[in-house]
């Protein structure tokens, strides 16, 4: 891939994938919906939630919806009877937002009626409820209708016969308002969907991070805030290279290691911005500095994987690598280091 594809696909926003992704994890869901509607714990077998993975999404909703939907048993009923939970995800206010929800719940309850159609069971069929959530997280609050009769034009005496229901809004925006989660992993997805619209971005990662860090080393939570810094460099507009830096040197060396990836991968991008900045602004001194100290940056990151993984490199190793000035392969290098087995085939590689 060229470099301008890489810094094309690297700038793009990833609310829509962060958000499924996050979601999709079963357990995050659970705790996300007994945080927003406590009670649906006794009503629900949570334990039973099933991820409709695109069965009920037509190839024209497709279009229209970044969401996703679970279908759960009631606690104590017939297995047909079961509810489903429709998360709705916006990054921005949109005045239609009720009427996608209403066209996404018809398509739900005519796939229901066909299955029990298919199944000769309409005679005790009925169509099953639906709890629409929309998750937001923007610039701006959203202050458009949750109520679907605010999209229906009102005319006096007829207001009994129009179709009218309302959503759960979770507002990201007011997060700080709200009383946090105890989940602490939902809590640093939560907070990292409202910081990546925030100008003081780098300041609030580092308040996260300070929140969860003594989990980091627990199974899924170290991998999870790779994701969420990732998030965070490639959709904040507000979160730069410098910011990358002053997050990292107030994280511990082991964490630092662990997000090397993530850290690498903005470095290759934001060096390309620096050499881009600087041919505009004509300052070849400056793009020659941030040149040296990607390379340097890099460089350190590199040993640090080394002495995590295989103690202190020995100082022919240092020389090599430090001899090195393509920041590509030092980056080629970086992944050796997280990839290979021993210092020896770490240093074959080097040698090569």
């Amino acid at each position: 891939m060229s470099t301008d594809e890489q810094r094309n696909d690297f700038k793009q926003p990833q609310h829509d994938p962060l958000f499924k992704s996050m979601f999709e994890d079963q357990r995050l869901f659970r705790e996300l919906l007994v945080w927003l509607v406590p009670f649906v714990a006794e009503l629900l077998d949570l334990d039973r939630a099933e991820l409709q993975k695109d069965s009920l999404v037509d190839e024209e909703l497709k279009t229209h919806y970044s969401d996703l939907l679970y279908k759960i048993p009631v606690r104590g009923a017939d297995q047909n009877i079961v509810v489903f939970v429709l998360l709705e995800h916006k990054a921005s206010p949109d005045q239609w937002t009720m009427l996608q929800v209403l066209r996404y719940i018809v398509q739900i309850w005519c796939r229901e009626y066909n299955a029990a159609k298919e199944q000769n069971r309409l005679a005790e069929f009925m169509l099953p409820s639906v709890l629409p959530i929309i998750v937001y997280h923007g610039e701006r609050e959203f202050k458009v209708p949750i109520l679907l009769g605010k999209l229906i034009r009102a005319i006096e005496g007829l207001e009994k016969y129009q179709l009218d229901f309302e959503a759960i809004l979770l507002d990201l925006t007011n997060f700080d308002k709200t009383t946090p989660p105890e989940d602490l992993e939902l809590f640093a997805v939560l907070a990292i969907m409202q910081a990546v619209f925030r100008s003081d971005a780098a300041e609030r990662i580092l308040r996260i991070y300070r929140k969860i860090k003594h989990k980091l080393g627990d199974p899924g939570y170290g991998e999870r805030w790779v994701k969420l810094l990732r998030y965070m460099i490639t959709s904040s507009k507000y979160f730069t290279y410098e910011n990358l830096n002053e997050v990292t040197s107030q994280m511990s060396e082991s964490d630092v290691v662990t997000l090397s990836p993530c850290a690498l991968e903005l470095m290759a991008i934001g060096r390309e911005e620096g050499r881009e900045e600087g041919r505009e602004e004509g300052r070849e001194e400056g793009r020659d500095e941030g040149r040296d100290e990607g390379r340097e940056k890099l460089f350190e990151t590199l040993l640090k994987i080394l002495s995590k993984r295989f103690g202190d490199a020995s100082s022919d190793i240092r020389e090599k690598i430090h001899a090195i000035n393509d920041l590509d392969v030092l980056g080629q290098l970086t992944d050796v280091a997280l990839d290979c087995d021993t210092l020896d085939e770490f240093e074959a590689a080097l040698n090569k």
